[in-house]
C-alpha cells in the first residue's frame, strides 16, 4: 500500500504541515521533474511537442476538475503570487476603490494587492 510516508519520506522527527511557501515536493512530484531534467539532459528540447501534448492534457483535466468553461480559462503560472498579480493587474482598478485581505496574509501575496494604492486603491 502506498502512504502518506512514502509519498513525503521526511527524516526521523520531521513534519511539515501546511507550509504552502517552501516545503518538501510529493515524491511523485520530485521523480518527475527527475525525470524531465534528464530527458532535457539528453536531448533538450527536441521532444518540445509532447510537452506541449502533456500541457494540454493537464489543462483539460484541470477543466473537468474544476467545472470550468473550458481549458482557455485555465492558466497555468509559477506561483500563487504570479497568479494573484495576473488578476490584480488584469482589473480596471479606480481611485476609491478596496481590497480587503487578512493581516495574516503571506508577505509576496500582500505586496501585489500594495503595489496598486499609487493608483488609489485601499487595502
Amino acid at each position: 500500500m502506498y502512504g502518506i510516508h512514502d509519498e513525503f519520506p521526511q527524516l526521523p522527527g520531521l513534519r511539515y504541515l501546511n507550509h504552502a511557501a517552501v516545503a518538501p515536493w510529493p515524491q511523485r512530484a520530485v521523480l518527475a521533474v527527475k525525470r524531465f531534467a534528464e530527458q532535457n539532459a539528453q536531448v533538450g528540447a527536441r521532444d518540445y511537442a509532447e510537452w506541449l501534448t502533456m500541457e494540454y492534457s493537464l489543462r483539460e483535466r484541470l477543466t473537468r476538475l474544476l467545472n470550468a468553461p473550458g481549458s482557455d480559462d485555465i492558466a497555468l503560472v509559477k506561483s500563487t503570487s504570479e497568479a494573484l498579480s495576473f488578476v490584480a493587474f488584469g482589473l480596471d482598478w479606480h481611485a476609491g476603490d478596496q481590497v480587503v485581505i487578512s493581516n495574516e496574509e503571506f508577505p509576496s501575496n500582500r505586496v501585489v494587492w500594495e503595489a496598486l494604492k499609487p493608483q488609489g486603491v485601499e487595502v
